[in-house]
């Protein structure tokens, strides 16, 4: 198989980059500064000779009237253009240059806003893209300032404009009073009008016209992409509160309905079990996960097979040398995952079959507790409740952290909904029945629990939860190890739900909830809530918003209660906590990439391998079969 495309990464990156380019160019355009006066060598004219300037346009609305006015009493004038306006109307600047007029530039967002060399070249790149040229003409010559500001008489203007006999006169062709006085000093005799100076533009270069039309785009676009991503805030904001809605209610309602239920608990089921463990260079762990699965205390008896899936580091040696009763060890060719389970169900002679990976300790009642639901003969599955062993460092309590608040949780709210997609492989319960009913372990997806979960589940199968089986598993000790995993996890659950897509008309639970669920909250969310942050960069940094960043606090400690109530369901004491606001900074971050990734590498086609993480040992020293941690 192929290996992942690196370009993925460049590609999401890229996306970044451009998005964040297009919205602070929105709000550089859209923030229009305070007008700067022109400080240049006065051009010296002739008396009589005067030089029409016209700033701050060109505009829709009043541009055309000073047009009309100069090609009626035949003057060529300077128009002094800001670069946003010619962005906003390029047609009328078209007009302006096709008349003869002379152009050059007064800013980029406003009249004066051309010192800086950033708004002079994005001035520039705007004419570039509406005319195709480059002017030299850049900022006016000290000017006759017609008053055209501060008072409305015309005759005090036509005075002011011609006390010195001639110059360059400023006007301004963003209001009617601009083509007025324009009018009547056309009408006074004794006036020659010429252009600011001889300058003509020169044809743009490529990249000018290459610069002019992304900065177009941007200026015109921007407005529609904070929509977009607006609207996905509120989609995001709204994914988020219904999904902590769903975790207080439901949540609570299972809960409630157990401890309900063990008022009065039914008589305690004890068939005989097979656990089924397959291992792959599981070497360093093998000998740990088998002795706590036979030094189960469940009250009927336990068979263990263990399918070494050609392993190369001795993995079925150190199991057999255990010489465990009761522990079978079959080797096999390395043929992955769904066929080492089909061969160790195909081994086992009991009914119930727990399959549990080998890097997994259970705790002494798991197996007892994990077999319990099965008392209901409509029930084809049962889930465990998996958790991290080795969570010492912070990158061990973020995972803790997302195994609580995240998978167990899921877990419960989907249990209540009766649509749990996914028995986890480091500890869950099928009755052979159901595994037959599906044809056994699929090997058409990298998430084969998920396409198994599901595929049991629309034969009729109901799948239970059982959070008292608890089994301590192996999480990965570095950020390439838990990228590694998680990208399979994510493009694996995507190739289920794909596969099983067909459950959406169908009348079962998991069409009508299950998928649902997954497509909202583990596809829509993660992909809407980087927006979220990126706006908040943007509200903070660019736009001057500080009111996005109250918004993401508020977001922040909502999700932190939630994670806070997920460890008390769970039984676990909330001092890892403190680790949780932190881990929405990096952690998160993280999972959004996976997730982008795997669905960027499955709109590509591209066939992803199997990416096994790399293992320490680290629950190997676990006493009696269990873990200590803190």
């Amino acid at each position: 198989m192929r290996r992942p495309p690196r370009l993925h990464w460049l590609s999401i990156l890229l996306g970044l980059l451009v998005l964040m380019g297009v919205m602070t160019f929105h709000a550089h355009t859209a923030t229009r500064p305070e007008p700067v006066r022109h400080a240049g060598e006065r051009r010296d004219l002739p008396e009589g000779t005067v030089a029409l300037a016209f700033h701050g346009g060109p505009d829709p609305k009043w541009t055309p009237r000073v047009l009309d006015v100069l090609r009626e009493a035949d003057i060529r004038a300077t128009f002094f253009v800001v670069g946003a306006q010619v962005t906003r109307n390029p047609e009328l600047t078209r007009r302006i240059a096709a008349e003869g007029h002379q152009i050059g530039i007064d800013g980029f967002r406003a009249e004066g806003d051309h010192t800086g060399p950033l708004n002079l070249a994005f001035a520039q790149a705007a004419l570039a893209d509406a005319l195709g040229v480059h002017v030299p003409l850049v900022g006016a010559p000290a000017e006759v300032d017609s008053g055209d500001r501060d008072f409305q008489d015309m005759g005090t203007l036509v005075r002011m404009s011609l006390r010195d006999r001639g110059g360059v006169v400023r006007l301004h062709d963003d209001g009617s009073i601009g083509a007025d006085i324009a009018r009547e000093l056309a009408r006074t005799p004794g006036y020659r009008f010429v252009t600011v100076t001889d300058d003509r533009p020169v044809p743009a270069g490529a990249r000018e016209r290459f610069t002019g039309a992304v900065t177009a785009w941007s200026q015109r676009n921007g407005g529609v992409v904070l929509l977009v991503f607006g609207t996905a805030i509120a989609i995001a904001a709204l994914l988020g509160i219904l999904r902590t809605l769903l975790q207080l209610g439901l949540a609570h309602t299972d809960r409630r309905l157990r401890r309900e239920s063990e008022v009065e608990p039914p008589p305690w089921f004890a068939p005989p079990v097979s656990v089924v463990v397959p291992a792959y260079n599981e070497a360093l762990n093998i000998a740990a996960t088998v002795r706590s699965i036979a030094a189960n205390d469940h009250l009927a008896d336990v068979e263990v097979v263990v399918v070494d899936d050609g392993s190369t580091d001795g993995t079925a040696d150190r199991a057999r040398e255990l010489d465990l009763p009761g522990v079978t060890v079959v080797r096999q060719s390395n043929q992955g995952k769904p066929a080492a389970l089909n061969a160790g169900v195909r081994e086992a002679k009991h009914d119930l079959l727990v399959l549990v990976d080998g890097d997994t300790i259970f705790e002494p009642g798991t197996i007892g507790q994990l077999v319990q639901p099965f008392a209901d003969s409509g029930v084809g599955a049962v889930s465990g409740n998996a958790k991290v062993g080795n969570r010492r460092g912070l990158l061990g309590r973020w995972q803790h952290l997302e195994y609580c608040a995240g998978s167990n949780l899921d877990r419960q709210i989907l249990h209540a909904l009766r649509c749990i997609p996914t028995v986890p492989g480091a500890v869950g319960a099928f009755r052979r029945s159901a595994l037959t009913d599906v044809g056994g372990v699929s090997d058409h997806t990298l998430a084969e629990d998920t396409d198994l979960t599901m595929a049991v589940t629309r034969a009729g199968w109901r799948v239970a939860y059982r959070p008292q089986a608890r089994a301590w598993t192996e999480a990965p000790e570095t950020v390439r190890g838990l990228f590694r995993q998680r990208y399979r996890w994510s493009y694996g659950t995507f190739q289920s739900m794909w596969k099983h897509r067909g459950a959406l008309v169908e009348k079962g639970p998991m069409g009508r909830f299950g998928l649902l669920y997954l497509l909202a909250f583990h596809l829509l969310l993660p992909l809407l809530a980087p927006v979220m942050d990126l706006f908040v960069l943007y509200g903070f940094l660019i736009a001057d918003a500080p009111l996005a960043l109250l918004v993401w606090t508020v977001f922040l400690l909502i999700q932190t209660a939630s994670a806070g109530y997920a460890l008390r369901l769970d039984g676990e004491p909330l001092r890892p906590l403190w680790a949780y606001p932190l881990q929405q900074f990096v952690y998160r971050q993280l999972m959004y990439a996976v997730v982008i990734q795997s669905l960027v590498t499955a709109l590509h086609g591209t066939q992803l391998r199997w990416m096994s993480v790399r293992r320490t040992g680290r629950l190997a020293d676990a006493p009696g079969g269990t873990v200590h941690v803190t």
